[in-house]
């Protein structure tokens, strides 16, 4: 998760919002994909700039990969 900070932190400073990482991590790990998307949603849109295309995009994909293993 560490290279995601940097990306988090400048969140922060832009939102004035303290971006909580250990609920974050803790709704990544338990497979939460609505809740994590519902949750950076707060802090960053899809199509605000090229990092937050491509955090919303792995999280779409584990989320479509993880429905897959499901089968």
């Amino acid at each position: 998760m560490g290279f995601l900070e940097p990306f988090f932190a400048g969140l922060e400073q832009e939102s004035g919002f303290y971006f909580n990482m250990k609920h974050f991590e803790d709704l990544m790990q338990g497979g939460e994909w609505d809740e994590v998307e519902r949750y950076l949603s707060g802090f960053t849109k899809l199509e605000d700039n090229r990092y937050s295309m491509k955090i919303f995009f792995d999280i779409r994909k584990q989320k479509y990969l993880e429905a897959l293993d499901r089968l």
